[in-house]
């Protein structure tokens, strides 16, 4: 299998070397795989991006999906669109690990920037779960060179950077403390009650009563999947709405008809009309503090989950709330209205730094400023050095 990896590695580089013939411009790419949409991170930034004079700005988004057919047709858009842009800008924006970005020979003057797609490192991943039960085999990541080639990697705060420098094997020095573009709209009075108004108007019924939003973490299999129905059945549906913000690949838990499900609004979206926000290890956590909303743990497979996995944080120490592990439990809690607002304040405070500009435009200037750093280049460099 690794003799079969190194061969493909060679084949990758080979068809990147004709890419690279082709002339550099004055480009920013934003690479994803975390949809086939531009996420809200991604329209932010290439907006503002798009209103600086001479740059030009490509997206490209694409999921890898399971199966062989989702495979080929990745590695296809990977040998061409992808491998096109790499040649060709002189920034390469990613939020999440593209294999093109790490096994690829990259020009010395491209400058790659990994803008993580979670508020803040809160479970743990990358490196620092290789040969863990979630995590990947440490063979396969030396052999694939997992997130090789960062110039730069965004951490939303000091204390960020720090578990981010042990996901991604890098010390200290690569990483930039500027919160995600999305941070803008959290701290944004104005897009919060815009948007709570845009929801209610499709979603009436939200006005009748409080709301509760719990968005339970993915996992990789259906283990958890009673804990998630346990907490539904608990839940008063006469006394409150309940929004179930699921991950589009957990497709085995069947809703209540009462239990309020939409695609047509992202969960930072209906942060705005929830009063409580219910999750077990989501770093949504980040986003719901931001937000000033009450946070309630329910952590019904906690030694299972940190067994497989684990977390940056003292979960049951460093959180605002302590975690609950019984369903009932934690909607007692919810009806006493047992947690301080004040404390998910100042967790949000902690994880995710005030900056002086919006972080859109700090973030658009950065890559304009490395934009203009090198003039255009014509042939290949061979390897980036990290």
């Amino acid at each position: 299998m690794r003799i079969i990896i190194l061969i493909g590695r060679l084949v990758l580089n080979v068809i990147y070397f004709f890419h690279k013939l082709f002339p550099i411009r004055n480009k920013v790419a934003i690479i994803s795989r975390q949809s086939n949409e531009p996420t809200l991170d991604i329209r932010l930034i290439s907006e503002e991006l798009e209103q600086r004079k001479d740059i030009e700005v490509k997206v490209l988004c694409k999921t890898l999906e399971s199966g062989m057919l989702s495979k080929i047709r990745y590695l296809f858009h990977m040998i061409g669109p992808q491998m096109h842009a790499f040649a060709t800008s002189k920034v390469v924006v990613l939020d999440s690990y593209c294999i093109a970005a790490s096994l690829l020979h990259h020009r010395s003057k491209l400058k790659i920037i990994q803008m993580w797609h979670a508020m803040g490192g809160f479970k743990k991943f990358g490196y620092s779960i290789i040969d863990k039960e979630e995590g990947s085999k440490g063979w396969i990541a030396r052999t694939m060179r997992m997130h090789n080639n960062y110039d730069y990697i965004l951490a939303s705060s000091k204390e960020s950077a720090i578990f981010f420098s042990e996901a991604f094997g890098y010390d200290l020095d690569h990483f930039k403390i500027l919160p995600l573009p999305r941070t803008d709209l959290l701290r944004s009075a104005e897009f919060m009650t815009d948007t709570r108004r845009k929801i209610i108007e499709t979603i009436p019924q939200l006005e009748e009563r409080e709301t509760i939003l719990y968005a339970p973490t993915f996992r990789k299999d259906e283990a958890g999947i009673d804990g998630i129905d346990d907490l539904i059945r608990e839940v008063d549906l006469e006394r409150y709405n309940l929004i179930v913000a699921l991950h589009p690949l957990m497709s085995g838990v069947q809703m209540p008809e009462q239990v309020i499900t939409t695609q047509q609004f992202t969960t930072l979206e209906l942060l705005s009309v929830c009063e409580y926000f219910i999750t077990d290890y989501s770093a949504m956590i980040y986003e719901a503090a931001l937000a000033a909303k009450p946070i309630f743990l329910y952590a019904y497979d906690f030694d299972q989950y940190t067994g497989k996995r684990g977390f940056y944080i003292d979960y049951c120490n460093d959180l605002p709330e302590r975690p609950y592990f019984d369903p009932k439990e934690i909607m007692e809690a919810v009806k006493l209205h047992e947690y301080d607002v004040k404390r998910s304040i100042s967790f949000g405070e902690r994880y995710v730094a005030k900056t002086e500009e919006p972080c859109t435009v700090e973030l658009a200037d950065f890559i304009n400023t490395l934009v203009k750093k090198h003039k255009p280049i014509v042939g290949t460099k061979g390897e980036k050095e990290i």
